[in-house]
């Protein structure tokens, strides 16, 4: 999606989920500010009852903006709040629900999931992470791959179970992108220099519009304050970490004021999880972090925008939750979530507006993003239909603990514990969950709701996105835990030639809804060698990436002279695309990937479309063989260059040519002519990508293919992997980088 800027005046073209395109005017889309705070209980300001601190500039912004009483952390502990936040779903829904990400963890938040950030980025915005990011730590995890266009802070956290890994690095390190800006990072500067780095980007984007994420490190352990702070608060070193943040807090709105964009701007204060109980007998709230007694996960939140129709002045006792941030930000900035994206939030734009006192059914429509819930798997079993409605069920929260287990319910005032037993409390009585309640009714109605929701889960959830470092020995492997995420149809018939059968191995993600793109994978073996296995491994890692991959077997040319070769492959995608509703296909978007002698027939699948001698007569006559992007690696595509014809007359070297295509290139100029990709290469054509190892032979840089592809204003390029011979498939990294670069292609072209 693109965004066109005309000097003060910005038109910024957004799509709509049915698709029709909407032009909104840059200045009227507000700025977003979103200040999240580690480890803050929920009685840790003074507008929420503390009395050993002073916080009057986040007081303020309650007493002008919305404070919330019921409001929850996505999680009682550090990633699966954040990742929560971010996509808009339960940590569980995106397979970032179990404890926090260390150091070595090979996980974070896939790469196919559409960040807040993503969502604002696409639509025009600016976007910054400043401050503590603790959601993975490869690259594709990392801020600017999930949508922030800047970042400055700390990736990790500074508690010795994570502080360890870096010891022999000099400590934990504070970035400003990729660059290392100062080693170790002290705690006591963190939120002041949070807080100049913010208010930089505020400066150097006040034009707007602006979305920028503050997560601060504090008042996380090991807790950090400058000189200028310690000491002022009666609560020793928390309380004046507290009273510093407080401060910093204020510096952002006087830098909105200063600009005169504080109209125009939108922030949001809450924390990550809980911290710690009550300390007087009217603070009732009992449990602290990684509990999901109300302490651990209940936690102050207020928004405040009273320049763009939030209401001023007011408490909302209405159940809100980390998760509803997301389509809520979104209508606020008048932008539509795209129909494809499954999310667990609400929009509550209504209730921060003061039209509603409630979160409002998603069926009445009172906002952009209000049908968003209903996107939700709603299958509900008999036992159950009678007495929980669609709505009811989309406004419970479901709590779970920092382990990553369902541990209890909440709707309206009542909270059902799961385990040991059930056991039923009233918050609005009880807030201290001290007073178990009878109720048979309400009890059953909650269990059942969690009974659905864990069938949801399991038919719904999403992996996280994973990475699958090295084999000490270097070499490809896909690992059990991917390979357990598919499924997979093996040994399916493709086409039929008297007695001879041809198959495909299918892989596809598990639990995908809807249709998706398909990649038929095309091994090679000089046209003479090989098996469907070849490229499993390909098709396996593309499916993990949210494909249907397809890998195929084909007439070797000791069976069958060319053009049997591509009339299997186009057979294939033929067969594909006739079978699209059976394997959830999206037909008008199939591709390709091959090495070598299959990189050769990946390019020449692209280029002859409607060639009539190489459609052959493998089935579906009916369907075509078009393919709409192709990923060509080490493949020739040149069959008509001085070097083919000299190659295909040495004793030796010209074998496979001979035996593939009938004899030379001086014995069989047509054949070579019809077998060569570029001779068919016309402005019709699709996408092409190639990727080739560094000490292959430079003819498979397609030089002559891309520069003819540009002319024709076709997408194309060339990545050379660094160290890679011609077969690179076997090492794990030189494969990695080949899936990566093969899988953003896709997306690209496929718009998926």
């Amino acid at each position: 999606m693109t965004y066109l800027r005309v000097i003060a005046t910005c038109l910024v073209v957004t799509a709509s989920c049915a698709g029709t395109p909407r032009l909104l005017i840059a200045a009227d889309k507000p700025n977003i500010v979103f200040v999240l705070v580690d480890d803050q209980g929920y009685y840790d300001l003074g507008c929420y009852g503390a009395t050993e601190v002073k916080t009057p500039r986040i007081d303020q912004m309650a007493g002008e903006g919305i404070r919330f009483t019921d409001y929850y952390a996505a999680a009682p502990i550090c990633s699966p709040s954040r990742a929560g936040l971010l996509t808009g779903c339960y940590p569980r829904r995106v397979g970032n629900h179990i404890w926090v990400h260390r150091a070595d963890s090979k996980t974070g938040i896939h790469s196919d999931e559409l960040t807040l950030a993503e969502l604002f980025k696409v639509n025009g915005y600016k976007t910054a992470c400043i401050g503590k990011w603790h959601l993975g730590f490869h690259e594709p995890f990392l801020p600017h791959n999930q949508g922030f266009d800047h970042y400055f802070g700390l990736l990790h956290n500074l508690d010795p179970v994570e502080t360890v890994y870096f010891e022999d690095e000099g400590g934990v390190p504070l970035m400003r992108g990729s660059e290392v800006v100062k080693r170790p990072a002290n705690p006591a500067e963190l939120t002041e220099l949070y807080t100049d780095e913010a208010i930089d980007f505020i400066e150097a984007n006040k034009e707007g519009p602006f979305f920028l994420y503050l997560p601060h490190t504090m008042l996380h352990n090991p807790l950090g304050v400058s000189d200028e702070f310690k000491g002022t608060s009666q609560w020793g070193e928390y309380g004046d970490a507290i009273e510093e943040l407080d401060h910093h807090v204020g510096r952002i709105f006087d830098a909105l004021k200063g600009l005169n964009i504080d109209e125009n701007t939108i922030v949001v204060y809450a924390s990550d999880n809980g911290r710690g109980p009550g300390r007087i007998p009217q603070q009732k709230i009992r449990g602290r972090k990684l509990s999901t007694y109300e302490g651990g996960i209940r936690v102050p939140a207020i928004a405040w925008g009273p320049g763009l129709g939030l209401q001023a002045a007011v408490s909302s006792p209405a159940v809100v939750r980390a998760m509803d941030w997301y389509p809520t930000l979104a209508t606020l900035a008048d932008i539509e979530i795209p129909a494809d994206r499954v999310i667990d939030g609400r929009d509550i734009s209504p209730l921060l507006r003061g039209e509603t006192d409630i979160v409002p059914p998603p069926g009445l429509k009172k906002s952009l993003n209000a049908g968003v819930p209903l996107r939700r798997r709603w299958e509900p079993d008999g036992e159950w239909a009678s007495i929980i409605t669609r709505n009811q069920y989309n406004d419970a929260f479901f709590y779970h603990g920092s382990q990553g287990a369902l541990a209890a319910v909440r709707w309206q005032n009542w909270k059902l514990y799961l385990n040991p037993s059930l056991t039923l409390y009233d918050l609005a009585k009880d807030p201290g969950e001290s007073e178990l309640v009878h109720n048979p009714e309400i009890l059953r109605k909650l269990r059942g709701m969690a009974i659905l929701f864990q069938e949801e889960m399991r038919r719904d959830a999403r992996p996280a996105g994973e990475v699958y470092l090295p084999r000490e020995d270097g070499n490809t492997e896909i690992p059990q835990t991917l390979l357990d995420q598919l499924d997979a149809r093996l040994g399916v018939t493709y086409a039929r030639y008297g007695d001879r059968t041809l198959e495909m191995d299918l892989y596809r993600p598990q639990g995908s809804w809807g249709t998706l793109p398909a990649v038929v994978c095309i091994h090679g073996g000089g046209w003479a060698n090989g098996t469907r296995a070849n490229h499993g491994r390909v098709a396996q890692a593309l499916a993990a990436r949210g494909y249907v991959a397809a890998t195929i077997s084909y007439r070797l040319s000791g069976e069958a002279p060319f053009p049997a070769q591509i009339h299997d492959c186009k057979a294939a995608v033929r067969f594909l695309r006739a079978n699209a509703k059976e394997f959830g296909i999206d037909s008008d978007h199939i591709g390709a990937i091959g090495l070598s002698a299959g990189g050769h027939l990946t390019a020449l699948l692209a280029t002859s479309a409607g060639v009539e001698e190489l459609e052959g007569e493998g089935g579906n006559a009916n369907f075509s063989s078009a393919i709409q992007a192709a990923v060509p690696m080490g493949a020739q595509t040149d069959f008509l260059s001085d070097r083919t014809r000299e190659i295909s007359a040495i004793e030796e070297r010209g074998r496979i040519w001979r035996q593939f295509l009938g004899g030379t290139q001086a014995e069989k100029m047509e054949t070579y002519r019809l077998a060569s990709p570029l001779h068919h290469l016309d402005k019709s054509d699709p996408a092409c990508w190639f990727i080739t190892g560094e000490t292959d032979d430079p003819s498979t840089h397609a030089a002559a293919f891309r520069e003819r592809m540009q002319q024709l204003e076709i997408d194309t390029g060339l990545t050379v992997i660094e160290g890679a011979p011609h077969p690179f498939l076997g090492k794990q990294f030189w494969f990695d980088k080949m899936i990566e670069t093969s899988n953003t292609f896709f997306k690209r072209n496929f718009k998926h």
